[in-house]
């Protein structure tokens, strides 16, 4: 299992929701999402979209939302943050610590903008090293490092790492 950070917007204010993704041993291609996870359609949308793009055999990937405070998380910038962990997850691998990801994934596999960059960067200032984002939104912020990523590969790279002593 994976926690794995995610931003939205609620209310004008970036907040930061945490998600905890499980893979299992299945029949392969099962994506399971928790119901207290209430998302909009296009955060489904984005999710099945990520998930397809791994290609999963021989496992199920269940998606459940760690904390009762929200109760929706909305709009596709989740894809990007759950599919790298969902990669993380079937790959032994982790977030880089002090890492955050936002972007919308399309069914080619590029990063895609997003909205409410402003918010999601003031809620993790002063929790961040790293914030990736779509290519183009990147913006210089003091305190915080934003790199720009294009596809998933990138992402992979600047956000992923093998756990020490693996």
């Amino acid at each position: 299992m994976i926690k794995v950070p995610v931003l939205a917007v609620l209310n004008n204010k970036g907040i930061i929701a945490e998600l905890e993704i499980e893979v299992r041993d299945g029949d392969g291609g099962t994506l399971f999402l928790d119901a207290e996870l209430g998302t909009d359609e296009d955060s489904r949308r984005s999710i099945k979209n990520a998930f397809s793009l791994l290609q999963v055999k021989n496992a199920d990937v269940l998606v459940r939302l760690k904390s009762n405070e929200l109760s929706c998380l909305c709009g596709g910038s989740l894809a990007l943050p759950v599919y790298l962990g969902m990669y993380a997850c079937l790959n032994k691998m982790e977030f880089k610590p002090r890492t955050f990801a936002t972007g919308c994934i399309s069914e080619k596999s590029e990063i895609t903008p997003i909205g409410g960059l402003a918010e999601k960067i003031k809620a993790v200032l002063g929790k961040a090293d790293l914030l990736l984002v779509p290519k183009g939104q990147g913006l210089p912020v003091e305190g915080i490092r934003i790199k720009e990523v294009s596809n998933l590969k990138q992402a992979i790279e600047k956000a992923l790492c093998v756990p020490n002593g693996e």
